[in-house]
């Protein structure tokens, strides 16, 4: 397997983490790293670089909306319930 493919492997392996749910600061400091090493080290481009950056910028986005939501239905949800 070409170090490309590894790199490649490493940084989607963490990407289907994330798309499945995890939210945790590691998984996402892994996916950071594993595109920082790879670009770093010459193993992926820098339009690839581009894309993982944008992908997991997306991620995190989408990850914090959703999170910012759900305190918002329960701030509602809260207020709701203490004025009948």
């Amino acid at each position: 397997m070409s170090k490309h493919a590894i790199a490649i492997r490493m940084i989607e392996s963490r990407f289907a983490l994330l798309n499945a749910g995890d939210t945790s600061a590691a998984v996402h400091a892994e996916a950071s790293m594993a595109i920082e090493l790879a670009h770093s080290l010459g193993v992926i481009d820098l339009a690839e670089y581009g894309s993982y950056r944008a992908r997991l910028d997306r991620i995190y986005e989408l990850q914090s909306q959703y999170a910012l939501d759900r305190i918002r239905a329960s701030a509602r949800s809260s207020h709701d319930h203490a004025n009948p």
